[in-house]
């Protein structure tokens, strides 16, 4: 009969797939059955070997959404805030990989991804719907008419 998996191993397994936010290992070990102080120390250990780190998480996932899925800064600091990072790493690492003076290109990115879904409309509609999906990704509105501005000229 096999030994059960320590805190730590448990732990492991469950990073192997993908990185994940120290508050998410905490809540998988947690429902594992491990007591708080066991857990807390599984993440000292797992610090300490480097497998988990919330900044260089936040990192990660914000370079994926940048790349997969264009956010504005507000639902990025949103989302991380949710995923339980402390606001002081949200801050510094989104002013490390999405700063405010790529907002912009953030934003026509977006638009160049779902255009084709705009094509067939007319244009007025089109820019209504451009529009209301920048505000759902969380560009503000300033960043959203300068997006659609360059958007519209590189794309008469």
């Amino acid at each position: 009969m096999q030994a059960p998996l320590s805190p730590v191993e448990t732990a492991i397994r469950y990073l192997t797939p993908r990185r994940r936010f120290e508050r998410e290992v905490a809540a998988h070990l947690r429902g594992k059955g491990f007591a708080s102080a066991d857990v807390d120390e599984a993440l000292v250990r797992l610090r300490e070997l480097q497998l988990v780190s919330d900044e260089e998480t936040c990192r990660a996932w914000i370079r994926d959404r940048r790349n997969f899925s264009p956010r504005g800064r507000s639902l990025l600091r949103l989302e991380l805030l949710q995923k339980g990072v402390a606001e002081g790493i949200v801050e510094s690492v989104l002013d490390d990989e999405a700063p405010v003076e790529s907002e912009g290109d953030a934003a026509v990115d977006s638009i160049r991804r779902n255009w084709a879904k705009y094509r067939g409309l007319s244009e007025a509609v089109a820019r209504r719907r451009v529009w209301g999906a920048l505000g759902r990704r969380g560009f503000d509105p300033e960043t959203s008419r300068e997006a659609m501005a360059r958007f519209f000229e590189e794309n008469p």
